[in-house]
Parts: C-alpha cells; sequence; structure tokens
C-alpha cells in the first residue's frame, strides 16, 4: 500500500484539534463555531507531490505549515494574528521554496490604501525573505522613491528555471508595470518586458500574460473606460492590437491565457448575452475564433483551469465564489467523474496537482456541507480525508436553499434563494432578507457560514439576486448602473413582498442585513420601506454615494468605473443625495444595529461614523453603533468576527424571536 494511505491517522491528529460537537438535545451549535475561522483553509502540492503547504487557524492565529504527505517533519513557516497583514496566497515555486503573498492595510499621503507584498521561504522555514523586494533598491522618480503599492503580481513561472519568476512591478512609472524576471531566493530582479507606455494613456499595460513556456506575450489595460488589448506572436518583438473598445458601451475580449501550443491564446468574450470561452489563433487572426465552452444561463468569469504542469488549459471556473469547474479537455472530465463518485453529494474541486498528475488535493464542499480536503491517488482511485474546514459543524442540522424566481414591478425575473431550518415549515419563522455585496454575488452551491448561523438560530433566509449582480450576463449586470437605491432596491422589497404574499414570511418578523453593498441595501430598506422590516444590519455598508464617487482615486481608474456604474458626483448629484442613507436619518424609525471595521478599505469607516453622526442629530433613538477597531470589511480576524456575530444574536434575537 502506498505510503500516503498512512496519512490518516496522522492528519487527523494534526488538524482536527477539537472533537466534532455533539449536539445535546435540540440546542444549536455555539455561535462561535459558526464565526471561527475555518480550521483550513487551502492545502497545496509540492510540484514532486511529496511535501504539502497546509493554512490553517487555529484560536484566532493562521498559519502556514509545511509537512510531508505522510505527516512528517512539519515546519511552521508563517504565522499572523490578521492585525498586521493577513496570508492572501501561497505558491511553490518548486518542491524547496515558497512565495506567500501578504495584504494589510496603509495609508499613503493620507489616503487609506491597501498594500502587498511578496514573501519567500523554505519548507524548512529556512532563507526567509519577510519582504522580497527591499525598498531602499527602488530607484528615484523626479528624487523621489516610489514604492509599488502591489508587489505580489504574478505573471508566471519559468519552465525548467527553479529559481526565476516572472512579476509585474510598477517601479518605473506609477500604475504602468512593467515585467521583471525575479530571483525567489534572493530578490534580484531583471527587466524583461517594459510597459509601452506610461500613465496617464488608454495603451498602458495593468496586466500581463505570459505563455507556457514563459514569455510575455499579451496584456491588457484600461485607461477610464477605454479598454486595450495587445498581444505578439510566439517568434516575434512586434506587439499588435487584440481589442479595443470603451467598457461603458460594451464588455467586449479580455484575453486569459496561452494554451501548450503557443499559437493558441484563450480569450473571454461575450456569447448571446453571457461571458464565454474561446480560443484564437494569433498566428493567423484572419480565422474565425472558436467557441470552447459557454453555459446559456450564467457567465464564466472564473479562472482558467490547467491540466498537471500547468501546460495544458482544461476548463474554467464558473467564478471566484462559484469554483464548479465546466471542463472541456476529456480526461478532466473523466478524473472529475471519478472523483465525484469517490465523494458523492458534494461538489468536488481539484485545488492542487502533482506535477506528474498521479496526487490531487481535492475540496469537497455544498450549500449544507462545510468543506473537507482529501488527496486523490489517480494511479489506484483512493481518496484519503485530510481534514475538515470546521469539524464542529459536521453533525449540525445544516441546511440547503431552495431556487425560485419572482417576477418584479416591471415584469424582470429575479432568481432567489429560500433557506429554512430542516423540518421546519417557514410560515412559521422569522426571515432574514440578506441581499449579498459587492454587489457580485456568491453562488447558493457554496457553504456560507452566515446563512448557516441565521438558519442555525430558526430564522428563514431569503436572498434575492437583484440586477446589477455580476454571474447572470452584460444585460442583468447593467441594468443596476447608476440604480443603486432605485430598482437594485425594488428589486430587494419585490422579493420580500413576494415571500409574504406565498405566505413564507409574516410581514412583521423580517429583518434585513447585509455587508458592504448588503450593508447599504438594509439601510435604503430602513429609508424607503420601514413597514416591511421589523429592524435592520448593516456591516460596513456605504452610507454616502458622492462620497464614495469622490473619494475613488483616478490613479487606481476606480473614478472612472464608480461614475460609469454609480453615477457623477456633479452631473447626477441629486439622484446620489437622495439614495444615500446618510442624507435621510430621520426617516429611520425602525431599530438598527450600525457596525463598521475602522480598518475597511473598501467602505472607509468614515461612512459608518457620519451615518450614527446623523442618527444621533436626528435625535434617532432606535440605533446602536459598534465600531471594531482592527476590522476589515471581510472579518479576517476572529476576534472581530465572533465581535460582529455576537452583536447580531443580541439585536436579532431581541427583535425578532
Amino acid at each position: 500500500m502506498p505510503a500516503i494511505y498512512g496519512l490518516v491517522t496522522v492528519l487527523l491528529l494534526v488538524w482536527t484539534l477539537v472533537p466534532v460537537y455533539a449536539e445535546s438535545g435540540p440546542a444549536p451549535p455555539p455561535t462561535a463555531v459558526f464565526a471561527s475561522l475555518p480550521r483550513i483553509e487551502s492545502i497545496q502540492l509540492s510540484p514532486s507531490g511529496r511535501h504539502l503547504a497546509v493554512l490553517r487557524n487555529h484560536d484566532g492565529q493562521t498559519f502556514l505549515d509545511i509537512q510531508t504527505v505522510t505527516g512528517q517533519d512539519v515546519h511552521r513557516v508563517v504565522s499572523t494574528d490578521n492585525r498586521d497583514y493577513i496570508i492572501t496566497w501561497f505558491r511553490w515555486v518548486n518542491d524547496e521554496r515558497l512565495l506567500v503573498s501578504i495584504r494589510f492595510a496603509a495609508t499613503r499621503e493620507s489616503i487609506d490604501s491597501v498594500e502587498t507584498r511578496l514573501l519567500a521561504v523554505n519548507r524548512d522555514g529556512s532563507e526567509q525573505i519577510p519582504n522580497l523586494f527591499k525598498q531602499s533598491s527602488f530607484p528615484s522618480l523626479f528624487g523621489k522613491k516610489h514604492f509599488p503599492q502591489f508587489q505580489d503580481q504574478l505573471v508566471g513561472t519559468i519552465p525548467g528555471d527553479p529559481r526565476h519568476v516572472l512579476l509585474a512591478l510598477d517601479l518605473e512609472h506609477p500604475n504602468a508595470p512593467d515585467v521583471y524576471k525575479v530571483d525567489v531566493y534572493t530578490g534580484d530582479r531583471q527587466l524583461v518586458q517594459a510597459n509601452p507606455s506610461a500613465q496617464p494613456d488608454p495603451r498602458v499595460i495593468l496586466r500581463w500574460i505570459a505563455d507556457r513556456a514563459g514569455r510575455v506575450r499579451a496584456g491588457v489595460g484600461q485607461f477610464q473606460t477605454a479598454v486595450h488589448a495587445i498581444f505578439r506572436q510566439p517568434e516575434s518583438s512586434l506587439w499588435r492590437e487584440l481589442a479595443d473598445y470603451d467598457l461603458a458601451k460594451e464588455t467586449g475580449l479580455v484575453p486569459l491565457a496561452f494554451d501548450a501550443d503557443p499559437a493558441w491564446l484563450y480569450v473571454r468574450d461575450q456569447h448571446r448575452g453571457k461571458a464565454a470561452i474561446f480560443k484564437l489563433n494569433v498566428m493567423d487572426l484572419t480565422a474565425d475564433r472558436i467557441l470552447v465552452v459557454a453555459d446559456p444561463k450564467f457567465d464564466l468569469n472564473g479562472e482558467l483551469v490547467y491540466a498537471p504542469g500547468r501546460k495544458k488549459v482544461v476548463g474554467v471556473r464558473y467564478s471566484a465564489a462559484d469554483e464548479r469547474v465546466l471542463f472541456w479537455d476529456f480526461d478532466a472530465q473523466r478524473l472529475q467523474a471519478r472523483i465525484d463518485r469517490a465523494i458523492p453529494g458534494t461538489v468536488n474541486v481539484i485545488h492542487s496537482s502533482s506535477d506528474d498528475g498521479r496526487l490531487h488535493i481535492v475540496k469537497s464542499s455544498g450549500a449544507a456541507h462545510p468543506p473537507r480536503w482529501s488527496i486523490f491517488d489517480e494511479r489506484d482511485g483512493r481518496m484519503v480525508l485530510l481534514g475538515k474546514s470546521y469539524p464542529d459543524l459536521e453533525t449540525a442540522a445544516l441546511a440547503a436553499p431552495t431556487t425560485t424566481y419572482v417576477t418584479a414591478r416591471d415584469g424582470k425575473e429575479l432568481q432567489v434563494f429560500l433557506t429554512v431550518p430542516k423540518d421546519r415549515d417557514p410560515r412559521q419563522l422569522p426571515m432574514i432578507v440578506f441581499p449579498h455585496g459587492g454587489p457580485a454575488a456568491r453562488m447558493p452551491g457554496a457553504f456560507n457560514y452566515w446563512t448557516q448561523w441565521f438558519v442555525s438560530r430558526g430564522w428563514a433566509v431569503l436572498e434575492p439576486r437583484f440586477r446589477g449582480t455580476a454571474g447572470y450576463g452584460d444585460e442583468w449586470l447593467r441594468a443596476g448602473f447608476q440604480r443603486w437605491g432605485l430598482e437594485m432596491q425594488d428589486d430587494v422589497t419585490d422579493a420580500v413582498q413576494w415571500a409574504i404574499r406565498s405566505g413564507l414570511a409574516s410581514a412583521h418578523r423580517i429583518c434585513i442585513v447585509g455587508s458592504g453593498y448588503g450593508g447599504y441595501a438594509a439601510l435604503m430598506g430602513a429609508v424607503k420601506t420601514p413597514d416591511v422590516y421589523r429592524c435592520a444590519v448593516s456591516l460596513g455598508g456605504v452610507t454616502d454615494l458622492p462620497q464614495v464617487v469622490s473619494d475613488s482615486r483616478w490613479y487606481l481608474n476606480q473614478k472612472p468605473l464608480a461614475e460609469m456604474r454609480i453615477g457623477s458626483w456633479w452631473n447626477d448629484r441629486e439622484r446620489l443625495r437622495d439614495t444615500s442613507p446618510v442624507f435621510h436619518a430621520k426617516e429611520i424609525r425602525i431599530p438598527l444595529l450600525l457596525m463598521h471595521g475602522a480598518m475597511d478599505r473598501a467602505v472607509p469607516v468614515s461612512h459608518g461614523r457620519d451615518m450614527a453622526e446623523a442618527l444621533k442629530a436626528a435625535n434617532v433613538t432606535t440605533y446602536r453603533y459598534v465600531e471594531l477597531p482592527f476590522a476589515d470589511q471581510a472579518l479576517s480576524r476572529e476576534q472581530d468576527r465572533i465581535h460582529v456575530f455576537k452583536e447580531l444574536e443580541q439585536f436579532l434575537t431581541t427583535y425578532l424571536d
């Protein structure tokens, strides 16, 4: 029997540190069980398949641990309490060396920002470089040092070169990154591709693409709403135009990656109103491009999926939130079918593989199934459990959503998800209306600890996919442009009214809860339709739309996109004020829980503070403002997540039960 099957006992001892929760009668699991960070976030196999890198959490701490697949030689190479920085991704460069991306909140020239750095370390923890790019080595720009804000933009690896990677860095011109060949042991770098122009220019490249041989051969940039894509043929130094369009008018072609054959480039473009995957032959642009895969109902907005060894492209994920893969490669389809037979009833996604294609790390999850991590041996079909992300929820009564479609007041069709506690009649339950953030959406097939916590407390959960939600096609996305607080809000209200008419909700036992854009929708629900809701909760919600547009930054191209999606600070100022909760504080007369993290860089804490001040000035007495001094919008720190859920539990049980 291969050595990896000795993993079971060892790894369950290593990762399952807390015994599985055993229900005592009907009592639900404690709130902290849902609010704690997942025990395991990610597992990556080394190229040889002999070592595992595991990102795990315990008691509020996050660790990156390295060990052999037999559970031996465990080394803790990175750890963080998620206050000063968080780990965003990690990757094996070779069997000895890893790159780790970290993100942290910062302030540049009095502007709150997010920064990234790149750490390099050996698998035994030695030769660690906390910052691969020493700031003292950065060149001068008009006598002033320029330090790139984002230093973890990996363009690709170089086959046959285990020492170097390709990274995009804007060292010479801010926000116009060039591509460097970087030594992962020393940080030494060599320029391999300069940006064709500097900001401001529609031809500046913001994202570079290398082919499977490690040659930089495509790029895409954007200035204001003008998108420009370029490419070059395998042995040529001449850059050619691939696409040029105005994003305000259309959603056009975006280059994604080259196939094993360097003549073929995969791109994303529209097909019957949905984002689909095509490939085109860059050696013969007169030939028609080939439609590779499309879904008639949903966009394919996720990353491409490669065969082991990362040469051949075999599929595409729906989105970052919906990890399901559409495969077009027969061998990949057959492998997926074998894995699905071994673990039925869940969505099973390969997260990493050994270069020889024998071993695969598989994440198995579902709406009512917290993620489990396994290793699959393709040679003999054996699947070995490595660990569980939420071991204390294994015996909990989790529930899966049902899907329905609701007709909005203007005739448009909304997809709506309803999740109800097991064996309960929703007509007898309080309801949480849970508009998503983004306003991109999380698909219902993914495990959502928020939804499952609501359900565990005996509340039904209604999640409408209002216009402006990503993933449902370009027309549906654009239907939400500049309609914040208007039709987008009406869609949420119409979904709730449908639930009331259908007898699925009591008109006096409904609370609207949201984070980010969802927090904005919760506040606007309290402003526009206070008779519909018993209470409202906003976590990190937008409160001032003119301020959002005003704060958006030209240097990151945020302002043109904010104006396209939300509106112009000057031309649309009356509409923006009319649809900003901060200017309607006196109209809020239902109980409101307002929470905001001081380290939130998506929606600055000023939005929460200004809303609280407006409520106070309007003599509103039915609100509570909670500010979390170290929290970001994602609640990356376990302490903040538990704090928020305790506030939620006290508030919602007071007004719903």
